[in-house]
């Protein structure tokens, strides 16, 4: 082992282990991973920088912006059609569940996919009184499961391919990975359909979520807010008379949030933080009944009684309540909702946090926040849409009803998508460029805006990605992925290049699982380079397998953002993903395996 060499581990490891902690925002670590295989002399500055000049990088930035134009031009209807095809039938509405998300993302990001389509299917589980924890988890393998279909199905896929082509081997095409991702959704969807009693769990009752998703004005049921709703009389001696609700910082300073103002026969429940308080009004407070007391003895307000007014008013009159969840690797992590100054950075009030099955309706400001917490809002309905247009940070769940699709654009994004496709399959111009003209034509066709299309791509995932091209550069430029694929050839090299496949296999579902699946693409992609070429196998093969790894994310919630997605939705607990995560990747990876022997 060369001294380049040992650094390089030594980096790779630190890197991982910094990746397994998941305490450290991941693009940070990226940047580095590349500062530091700079700083150390492995590579030069233009190889280091080379990975934000790569094409799967230009191609991974145009797909977000392909399937934002195909989610605002209504494929979120399909999810609609589901439920009137699915009927009664459980099973059925599994198998259109996978099929139909496993579709679309094989075009678009799986989890804009698996966002799209995830109101609709909790409505539809609702429709025939099934828990929703039933479906979700479907949702979201089949997410996974779909991005296989496509060279552009996952960034995963176009990152080991680009890795292959700088070692200079030819591309894959568009539908080469198409086999692969056939066989293993059939064998995903029949493994969900005939093994969902004892692979999906059922969290049913009135505090669970198939409850808890939208139905008009009773957003709030199972958070039961009723319970730690209090109305407090303002006198016109009250030194909060002429002060905003945001001025008087009563959630940070007491732990006491402010649903709304009854003014007379009013309720003012929307840009609720820039009203001012008058004398007689009655505020709509969420607290404990010291803090309470607390703050009525401080500001010189009435005692607080228990409130009768129906809560179903606060999603009226211009606002509304809807549920959102933290995103994977969100920013808000780790973070109080006042740290983040919440109301101010999104217009919205939070009222409850669903967490492992309960709800949190008090002291919401000592709380920190979680991936797949679930925060119960209100506020202006133009608020919710631009969340739910814009945020990295926060998912809305709650079913679609202010936000207009453009449906007069979907026609022209599916011609897009068509030419899209075209031009892949017959090589018109180099993917890049061709994906990148597709993401300009969605714009030019009215399918999205610029700004949208600006704010549609996820640049923290670039950002890790170019990070981690550096390190790949690095593990080639000093031996080292041939060091270690050299290593394991001679330790399973008496199973021939097929157990070495499998190991590749394996390795990277459990980077996947324990890291994240990005990382896992580029750190494996040129060790099975070597490991094919010392063991005698084809690299091409090789390289599917960890694509295919790479999308073996199912055994836990933090593997791949769509589990992160559904977790607080589907009120699932760590081991739900589990029971049915560990059973599925086994499943996928046979059938993976065996196709792969098979294609190649």
């Amino acid at each position: 082992m060369t001294p380049d060499i040992g650094l390089t581990i030594a980096i790779l490891v630190i890197a991982v282990g910094l990746f397994a902690t998941n305490r450290i925002p991941f693009d940070l670590i990226g940047i580095a991973v590349l500062v530091s295989v700079f700083f150390v002399g492995l590579i030069p500055l233009d190889k280091a920088l080379s990975g934000f000049a790569n094409n799967a990088i230009i191609t991974i930035g145009s797909v977000y912006v392909i399937s934002e134009g195909l989610s605002r031009t209504g494929a979120y209807s399909l999810g609609q059609l589901l439920r009137r095809i699915a009927g009664g039938s459980e099973a059925r509405l599994i198998t259109l569940t996978m099929l139909t998300v496993g579709g679309l993302s094989g075009f678009m990001n799986a989890i804009g996919a698996a966002a799209v389509m995830l109101p609709a299917i909790v409505a539809a589980a609702r429709a025939m009184d099934a828990p929703v924890s039933r479906v979700l988890l479907p949702l979201s393998y089949g997410a996974l499961m779909g991005s296989m279909l496509s060279l552009v199905g996952t960034p995963a896929n176009l990152l080991v391919n680009s890795v292959m082509v700088d070692r200079g081997f030819e591309s894959f095409q568009l539908f080469d990975f198409t086999p692969i991702g056939a066989a293993i959704l059939a064998a995903g969807i029949v493994t969900m359909v005939f093994a969902r009693r004892w692979l999906l769990p059922d969290h049913a009752g009135s505090s669970e979520i198939d409850s808890m998703l939208p139905a008009d004005s009773r957003h709030h049921e199972p958070y039961q807010l009723e319970e730690t709703v209090f109305e407090v009389a303002v006198p016109f001696t009250s030194n909060l008379v002429g002060q905003t609700v945001a001025e008087a910082n009563l959630g940070r300073d007491y732990g006491v949030y402010v649903f709304a103002i009854a003014r007379g026969e009013r309720l003012l429940a929307s840009e609720l933080a820039k009203a001012i308080v008058e004398s007689d009004d009655h505020l709509l407070v969420s607290g404990q009944l010291p803090d309470l007391d607390r703050m009525s003895s401080e500001f010189g307000l009435g005692d607080a009684e228990r409130s009768e007014t129906d809560l179903g008013q606060l999603g009226s009159g211009g606002a509304r309540m809807a549920e959102v969840v933290v995103a994977p690797r969100s920013d808000l992590i780790q973070k109080t909702l006042p740290e983040v100054e919440f109301t101010a950075r999104f217009g919205l009030n939070v009222l409850a946090v669903w967490r492992e099955g309960i709800p949190r309706r008090t002291r919401l400001a000592e709380l920190r926040l979680q991936q797949g917490d679930t925060l119960l809002v209100q506020g202006p309905t133009a608020s919710v849409d631009e969340l739910r247009q814009r945020s990295e940070d926060l998912v809305v769940i709650s079913q679609e009803t202010g936000m207009r699709f453009r449906r007069n654009r979907a026609p022209l994004s599916i011609a897009v998508l068509a030419l899209f496709v075209i031009g892949m399959v017959t090589n018109a111009a180099p993917v890049a460029i061709v994906a990148l003209a597709a993401a300009g034509a969605m714009v030019v066709v009215g399918a999205v805006t610029m700004d949208e299309a600006r704010t549609s791509v996820s640049w923290r995932a670039i950002i890790l990605i170019g990070g981690m091209l550096a390190m790949a550069e690095a593990m080639t430029e000093t031996g080292a992925a041939e060091y270690l694929a050299r290593s394991m050839v001679d330790v399973i090299g008496g199973a021939g290049w097929q157990g070495v496949l499998a190991v590749i296999l394996v390795l990277t579902s459990l980077f996947a699982i324990f890291v994240n699946n990005h990382v896992a693409a580029v750190l494996m992609a040129p060790l099975a380079i070597d490991a094919a070429l010392n063991s005698g196998g084809d690299p091409r093969m090789f390289i599917m397998a960890v694509a295919l790894g790479a999308a073996t994310g199912y055994a836990t919630p933090f593997a791949h953002p769509g589990n992160i997605l559904v977790m607080g939705p589907g009120n699932y607990r760590f081991n739900d993903f589990v029971r049915a995560g560990v059973p599925v990747a086994l499943v996928v990876m046979a059938v993976g395996y065996v196709t792969l022997l098979l294609v190649f």
